[in-house]
């Protein structure tokens, strides 16, 4: 959800005098001006129109909630540690699939790139 700040003028002492006296109850200008505008939104704004705008708002928050899913890598998920003897051992018992084959073809001819031999 995108949000935007508000700013305007306000005489310092008069807002002194507001903290010093919020202060007291424990909450901030800050906090009585947002409820001030929710209490004032839900009593101008029309009922269907408000449904709409929170519908639009739920709506991002869970394309939001996606995204971060989508992006957060799958690495971060803890793996059993193993030990180099275990995975050599794991490598030996699995017979090698094509595609690993390939790569060790690969691995292979990037070691070997300055020597080449053919007949």
């Amino acid at each position: 959800m995108s949000m935007t700040e508000l700013k305007f003028t306000f005489p310092t002492e008069k807002l002194d005098a507001l903290r010093f006296f919020i202060d007291k109850k424990q909450q901030t200008v800050e906090q009585e001006l947002k409820d001030y505008l929710d209490k004032t939104y839900e009593r101008i704004v029309p009922a269907q129109v408000r449904e709409y705008v929170e519908s639009r708002m739920e709506q991002e928050t869970t394309q939001e909630q996606t995204t971060e899913t989508q992006s957060t890598p799958a690495s971060r998920e803890r793996q059993p540690r193993t030990t180099r003897r275990q995975r050599e051992q794991a490598a030996a018992e699995a017979p090698p699939s094509p595609e690993a084959q390939s790569e060790a073809e690969g691995h292979a001819e990037e070691e070997t790139q300055g020597m080449t031999m053919s007949m």
